[in-house]
């Protein structure tokens, strides 16, 4: 008997041999697979292993496989090889040396190989390429490094990461802020601010609410007093607690406040120079507003001057002018209201910007008013939507490769275990069977991923949203058992996308039709005009998602969808665009399942 590993699985030697057998299987990979025997020496690898180090797989079996790695690399995998030989299971990064002599990143999952006797032979591993998620680390820091608002990372009452906008704000370089002990650090911070931070830290430890954002300021090395605005979290650093506190800088608008405050004059003069849209508005009109708003807009002083009080609440956009409108007569009124807010403007050709605002309630002409200066982020936002579409799709294909592809074939070593030593031929032809099906699972799952392997850097370019929802019914509408009711308005519909759309459309269909059990399926597509995007709507009469299945089927931390899901969802973050969940029958989930998408109009831009 095979004996059992710590984790209630086993691999016994035997099993390990059929599995070999395979190999067009373990070919097919897309991870790396290699076996070691008892001398710690390669006596099997894939060809993606291979292709991994730049190796054909002939000139790495046999080796020793302390020959692909460094000194410290050899001892954590020593490590690990002394676990398996006391039949224990372990996922660990390792870095291997190519031949090209580059350091490749990896994560090994390795499992012992015991013989019927209970000796151990060796182990085999699945090798994860890391270079991926490296590479969305290395993005992640360099838009940090490039960032204009402050970055740090504060641990253990210490900085461990500062970014130079953060260093400029406070005068040092960043290597002089990492290197300052906790109490010469502490000393940046303006000394009647300090009790507001420890207060902030001890409501932070006991689990309090943190104020977000806070306000204080800090000594600038040349003894000038600069104002920020801070968000603060917690993360995990280097495999520790850290708190990572974003600082915005708004001394400027501090400085401004009080100019006002001296002086309209000195305002005025301010406010037309500054390159941050400013406005004053009263809950009725626009009171004020600088060049750099006008310009924000795309409007010239004649429209605005024009506009009616609908027009100008017309600038913002709808899905955001009700909370704007709460929160301006919640200024008015001097009710508590944050001043950072981030909402979207439509410009005069139809194009979104996003912003953020800071506001504050003013007396203007003699009467109560809200002054807001506004930073268009759009940019900003671009790029932490790629970052974060990069790096969730890392994870989701490390989840797919250690979890999906590892249990399948665990399905499949143990069928071919339990197969060898079964002696009725119906119950062998059953574990054939499994056998069979968890291969085609893999084959999928491979598929599906290679697919969509250009997913990111494929460029944008105008396509028909219409066009490519009818070729997506057309390519469904020979299957007998399905009926689609198709209604489309709003022309051409042109967005902007790339030659996955038909893609992105074709999985939510068969999604909706491969979880409906029924024998008649039915499915609803309505394309048409909604705002400055186009909403597409797919509704099936299946058996829905319950609303806390819902709230979670895009999480990656969780992923409850498949691989199809979390592409579209990817897709449409790609394209600007926005995606709900809903229930085809409102407040009843048993009903089907209705995803909505919504993609912003082609803006085509004007000639002058």
């Amino acid at each position: 008997m095979a004996r059992e590993r710590q984790d209630g699985s086993s691999m016994d030697f035997d099993s390990l041999e059929e599995l070999l057998r395979h190999r067009v299987l373990l070919e097919s990979l897309s991870e790396g697979f290699g076996v070691v025997d008892e001398k710690n020496a390669f006596s099997y690898v894939n060809r993606r292993f291979g292709e991994l180090l730049g190796y054909s797989t002939g000139e790495m079996i046999g080796r020793p496989i302390s020959e692909f790695l460094d000194q410290h690399n050899r001892k954590v995998q020593l490590e690990h090889i002394s676990k398996r030989a006391q039949g224990l299971t372990s996922k660990y990064e390792l870095q291997w040396i190519s031949k090209s002599q580059r350091m490749i990143p990896t994560l090994v999952s390795g499992v012992p190989i015991i013989d019927k006797k209970g000796h151990f032979r060796g182990s085999f591993a699945v090798i994860t390429d890391l270079s991926g998620y490296r590479a969305a680390e290395n993005k992640y820091r360099m838009l940090a490094e490039q960032s204009l608002q402050g970055l740090t990372i504060i641990q253990n009452e210490k900085y461990v990461y500062v970014n130079p906008a953060f260093g400029k704000i406070v005068g040092y370089t960043p290597e002089e802020i990492v290197a300052m002990p906790s109490d010469v650090a502490w000393d940046l911070i303006h000394p009647e601010d300090k009790k507001l931070l420890l207060r902030i830290a001890e409501n932070r430890d006991s689990g309090k609410p943190v104020p977000m954002p806070y306000v204080y300021r800090f000594i600038h090395r040349d003894g000038s007093v600069r104002w920020v605005e801070a968000f603060s979290g917690s993360i995990e650093y280097e495999g520790a607690l850290a708190l990572q506190v974003l600082i915005i800088d708004i001394t400027d608008v501090k400085e401004f406040e009080e100019n006002l405050k001296r002086s309209e004059a000195k305002y005025r003069n301010l406010a037309e120079q500054s390159p941050q849209g400013i406005t004053i508005m009263a809950e009725n009109r626009v009171l004020y507003y600088n060049p750099a708003f006008k310009e924000l807009v795309g409007y010239d002083d004649d429209e605005l001057r024009r506009m009616s009080v609908d027009d100008t609440w017309n600038l913002v956009h709808p899905d955001d002018r009700e909370d704007l409108t709460k929160r301006m007569r919640n200024k008015i009124a001097g009710r508590g209201t944050a001043p950072r807010y981030e909402y979207r403007y439509v410009r005069k050709n139809g194009e979104t910007r996003w912003v953020e605002s800071y506001s504050s309630q003013v007396e203007y002409d003699g009467q109560p008013a809200i002054q807001t200066v506004i930073v268009d982020i759009t940019g900003r936002r671009q790029s932490e939507r790629e970052l974060r579409s990069a790096k969730d799709r890392a994870l989701l294909y490390l989840d797919l490769m250690g979890h999906d592809l590892t249990q399948q074939l665990q399905v499949i070593l143990n069928s071919a275990a339990l197969m060898m030593s079964a002696t009725d031929e119906s119950v062998q032809n059953s574990f054939y069977k499994v056998i069979g099906d968890a291969i085609k699972r893999c084959s999928r799952i491979i598929q599906e991923a290679n697919s969509t392997e250009q997913l990111l850097s494929v460029p944008l370019i105008e396509r028909s949203l219409t066009q490519a929802v009818t070729t997506c019914i057309e390519a469904m509408s020979h299957a007998e058992n399905i009926t689609f009711e198709t209604l489309i308005m709003g022309g051409n519909a042109e967005v902007v996308a790339d030659e996955y759309l038909e893609l992105m459309i074709s999985n939510i269909l068969m999604n909706a039709v491969e979880h409906n059990v029924k024998e008649r399926k039915k499915v609803w597509i309505r394309l048409e005009p909604s705002g400055p995007d186009y909403l597409l709507s797919i509704s099936d009469d299946g058996p829905g998602i319950p609303d806390s299945t819902k709230a979670g089927l895009f999480d990656m931390s969780r992923r409850f969808g498949g691989l199809g899901l979390h592409t579209v969802n990817h897709l449409v973050e790609k394209y600007g665009g926005r995606i709900e969940l809903h229930d085809r029958v409102p407040e009843d989930y048993s009903h089907g399942l209705e995803v909505r998408i919504w993609l912003p109009k082609l803006i085509r831009q004007e000639v002058e």
